[in-house]
């Protein structure tokens, strides 16, 4: 038996959904106002708002809206490269982020939160993983306890 402890599936579909929209009604506005922006005398680097609000419609609001989309969906991919997935079973604890899996098969002393980081301390003290990640914190201390770890709610005192 094996629990996986990831992003929900409504967060991770809004994720890959929501940033390209985001991204291309932010280039649709950027466009709308980048003739006001050009006009004003105080802001500096003037010369891509000048470029955009020239182009000759409707390329401009379509370059706009395209450049906010792939910037979006590049936003998106790196949060779902950078999002922690964490694996627990009774001999095995698995993490994968950044397209990498480390799996753990150590006694432990201890599993707990130092803050955004999930820390495993082994049997002998020494510290196996400091892996950050926003992961749910009540889903993996559930995971780590039913499968028989040592979880802590706080970092142990140091000796």
């Amino acid at each position: 038996m094996e629990t996986i402890v990831d992003e929900p599936q409504w967060l991770r579909t809004a994720s890959w959904v929501g940033c390209p929209l985001a991204g291309a009604a932010l280039g649709w506005f950027l466009q709308s106002i980048s003739g006001w922006v050009a006009s004003l005398s105080w802001v500096p680097f003037k010369g891509p708002f000048q470029l955009v609000s020239d182009m000759p419609r409707p390329w401009g609001m379509v370059t706009g809206i395209g450049v906010g989309l792939a910037l979006g969906l590049f936003f998106a991919a790196v949060w779902a490269h950078e999002r922690l997935i964490v694996k627990v079973t009774p001999t095995r604890i698995t993490l994968t982020t950044k397209g990498r899996s480390r799996a753990y098969e150590a006694r432990l002393e201890a599993v707990f939160f130092d803050g955004k980081e999930l820390v495993l301390l082994a049997a002998d003290g020494r510290e196996l993983v400091r892996q950050k990640g926003d992961v749910d914190r009540k889903a993996v201390a559930k995971a780590f306890l039913d499968h028989g770890y040592p979880w802590q709610d706080e970092p142990p005192a140091v000796k």
